[in-house]
């Protein structure tokens, strides 16, 4: 619930710092850029690994939490840092160390119980906890990184990635977890699997290289890495394809195969943006363009990790809630508002690095706005689902 009100406030707020930035007049609007990045980054990102660490990964092996008190006071740690940085930006009061301090200690406790849980190997698909093995130590690197001082003494762009590293680490575990079971079993290729993780721990280590020395091949090879490790990935799961489902898909009727198409569509699109802001990065690398810049970090962010939360969240709603949730009733306007609202950015960014169009800067504003509004569609389709349905429990 926490990340769900934060990633509702971090997307407002870069609304507003998006309109303030192309000139309108919006007196408050000054330190809307550390609120978005605050709410966005170290909010919503942060809580909803922590989350779904804490809730799927002693699912995967019928285990309980090592500490549940511990788990809460690892989240109100983080939590307070989040207070403490949004009153430094609001009031100018200086309390951006204690919530280093806070935040760091949060998540080297989610970061201890993670990894001592996931000792305990599971039956199948071991590999998958060496995804979250990864996310959580880079996550945990970044913050002893921030603790130290060490922030913004590198590539800007790389110091973005790997902020964003962390979650698309944790949602690949998660997804070499889930995957084959949402596609009817189909085991992943384990060679394809081993040269995914192989790169991925490469640029875990490259990135954070790169964000600490502002070094311009280092950042090629940290994006290049990042871009064969994706591939590999996609590869390793069938994520285009490479299977003979037409026999699922002519078995299944109804829910079952909404629930298929969703899982599917949705995985798609959400690499696909992945497979475009990887490259950007690359190319601003090279080329030094604020379009590339702008793109690289909303494509992942927004396309891939967006999407493939709303991809995961309803799937993870029954066992929270009890109550079940109806993929019939599912709309496509929240993607679709995602999908013109990233389709606008890119629009945006070429006509104003072109300087091919008067007025553009009011397209550009809408941006923010039409993620917002997926949210809140997003929001209501998942109410609407659940609405006047039995609890699990008493079916």
């Amino acid at each position: 619930m926490a990340a769900v009100i934060l990633v509702f406030a971090g997307s407002i707020a870069g609304s507003v710092w998006m309109m303030y930035l192309l000139g309108a007049d919006i007196a408050f609007a000054r330190g809307a850029f550390m609120l978005h990045k605050t709410f966005q980054v170290d909010g919503f990102l942060t809580l909803i690994v922590m989350g779904v660490g804490y809730m799927i990964i002693p699912r995967f092996r019928n285990v309980q939490l090592p500490s549940i008190r511990l788990a809460y006071f690892s989240f109100l740690l983080v939590v307070f840092s989040i207070a403490a940085s949004i009153a430094s930006s609001v009031t100018g009061t200086d309390l951006a160390s204690i919530g280093t301090i806070a935040r760091t200690l949060g998540i080297a406790i989610f970061a201890a119980m993670t990894l001592w849980t996931i000792r305990i190997r599971p039956r199948l698909l071991r590999a998958a906890d060496y995804f979250i093995a990864l996310a959580v130590l880079t996550l945990l690197a970044i913050n002893v990184m921030h603790l130290l001082g060490y922030a913004k003494s590198g590539s800007s762009l790389s110091e973005a990635q790997i902020l964003l590293l962390f979650p698309v680490l944790m949602i690949f575990g998660v997804q070499y977890k889930t995957m084959p079971s949402f596609l009817g079993f189909i085991r992943p290729r384990k060679k394809l699997s081993a040269i995914s993780f192989a790169l991925a721990a490469a640029a875990a280590v490259l990135g954070l290289a790169s964000a600490l020395h502002n070094d311009q091949l280092l950042a090629i090879v940290f994006n290049a890495a990042l871009l064969v490790c994706m591939a590999a990935f996609a590869g390793a799961l069938y994520t285009f394809g490479g299977f003979d489902n037409s026999e699922i898909l002519r078995l299944m009727q109804g829910e079952k195969k909404a629930r298929y198409m969703y899982t599917i569509r949705h995985s798609r699109l959400a690499f696909l943006f992945l497979f475009a802001g990887t490259p950007a990065a690359l190319a601003f690398n090279i080329s030094n363009s604020f379009i590339l810049y702008d793109l690289a970090i909303h494509y992942v962010a927004i396309g891939f990790i967006g999407i493939t939360v709303a991809l995961y969240l309803p799937l993870m709603l029954p066992p929270i809630t009890g109550r079940m949730v109806h993929f019939t009733r599912f709309s496509s306007i929240p993607v679709l508002l995602v999908v013109s609202a990233l389709a606008v950015r890119t629009a945006g960014d070429a006509a104003i690095t072109l300087q091919t169009a008067a007025g553009v800067s009011y397209l550009l504003m809408s941006t923010g706005w039409l993620v917002v509004a997926a949210l809140f569609v997003f929001v209501i389709m998942i109410h609407r689902s659940m609405k006047e349905e039995k609890s699990i429990v008493d079916q």
